[in-house]
């Protein structure tokens, strides 16, 4: 059960939520705790409604009107109508719903198959092959090469320090991170990466001998760039190069996927002789550059541990969520995968819940068979 100050704040936030006036940090928060123990019970104070009854329709009365699918275009309840359960005193959340989905098949139950989500783990691959799992290493000193002292740090990161006495000789070592794994990455220079799932980056263990500091990647990372005046930070994906001298920007660059995008957050940055500007995304596909606004909450939802989705087509949210949980995937009707729809959920969530969340559309059913996600038309 919670204390009194932390039940006082949640009443301040679902007041909140029924005037429209919460921030998007507190919507966060709200939904942080609702999927953290939504059986929890919340008292509603006198002053929230009436009574229990007028309470109930004038959440109903809000749902209802925010939510309003149609066959051509479905969508995921977006977290700040799905958290509005909480609301309801000793009320389930299938209660919530009842009267807006009572014409839909029950959900599927996904608990005898079900799938945690994505961990800190990742391998570092040396110059000599040696292969090392960060994730069964401890804390401290890894091992020290060529100059540079290699540690783990407490928080799912390895940390490069270069040592005096540095030697000339060029060596290169590689991190991956596994289909539900993530890890972080602190270059000699001070450059951090924080890097997505099933990616690979590869980069010099020092960059003092070099006129550049330039890395490759594979998959999807982003990098806070130590500014060096003299020596650019270069990005190598498949097909394109990022050059930068100091600058936030996040890339997603996966074989799988059909372009390579670059997001930028801060400063500037080069692609391909393109030049962005902060809040600026490159989209290239393979034969053009095209430059477009970003939107960096959905960009960047990932490394804030989560999914976030505004008219995103399914087939893209279900490459993410199977990079996540380590599952395939299989459309039984591929007109399925252009169905477009908007939400968030956590990350740190089991699939079953973010399953059931994309079955609210009247559209389609999920079976979860032998790690693989099977997705189908409703009857």
């Amino acid at each position: 059960m919670y204390d009194s100050r932390e039940n006082k704040r949640y009443q301040e936030l679902a007041a909140k939520w029924l005037s429209r006036s919460i921030s998007e940090d507190e919507a966060i928060e709200f939904a942080n705790w609702y999927n953290r123990d939504q059986d929890q019970e919340l008292e509603v104070p006198e002053h929230f409604a009436i009574s229990e009854e007028s309470h109930k329709k004038r959440m109903f009365k809000n749902i209802q009107q925010q939510i309003q699918p149609s066959p051509s275009r479905p969508i995921l309840i977006r977290y700040r109508w799905a958290i509005a359960a909480i609301l309801f005193i000793s009320v389930s959340i299938g209660l919530l719903f009842y009267p807006i989905l009572e014409s839909q098949e029950p959900a599927q139950n996904f608990t005898k198959n079900d799938v945690s989500a994505g961990t800190n783990k990742a391998f570092l691959t040396l110059s000599d092959g040696t292969k090392l799992s960060l994730t069964d290493q401890k804390a401290g000193k890894l091992v020290e090469q060529a100059g540079v002292r290699i540690s783990k740090g407490k928080d799912a990161q390895v940390i490069y320090t270069q040592m005096p006495g540095t030697s000339n000789k060029l060596e290169y070592h590689t991190i991956s991170t596994p289909r539900a794994g993530q890890y972080q990455l602190n270059l000699p220079d001070g450059t951090k990466v924080w890097i997505n799932a099933a990616t690979v980056i590869r980069f010099p263990t020092s960059f003092s001998k070099s006129k550049e500091r330039r890395v490759e990647l594979i998959g999807e990372a982003y990098f806070e760039v130590a500014k060096d005046a003299i020596k650019p930070f270069i990005v190598k994906s498949a097909g394109q190069e990022i050059k930068v001298f100091g600058t936030h920007f996040n890339i997603s660059s996966y074989p799988e996927d059909q372009s390579i995008y670059s997001t930028l957050l801060e400063g500037s940055i080069s692609v391909n002789g393109y030049l962005l500007k902060p809040n600026q995304q490159s989209i290239n596909n393979g034969k053009k550059i095209t430059i477009v606004p970003a939107n960096i909450e959905n960009v960047m939802a990932w490394k804030m541990g989560y999914f976030r989705f505004d008219d995103a087509s399914l087939e893209d949210i279900m490459k993410k969520i199977a990079r996540w949980y380590d599952v395939e995937v299989e459309f039984q009707d591929t007109e399925l995968k252009t169905l477009e729809f908007g939400g968030i959920v956590s990350r740190s969530e089991k699939l079953s819940k973010v399953l059931r969340m994309l079955e609210l559309s009247t559209s389609m059913n999920f079976k979860l068979e032998d790690n693989k996600i099977i997705i189908m038309r409703k009857k």
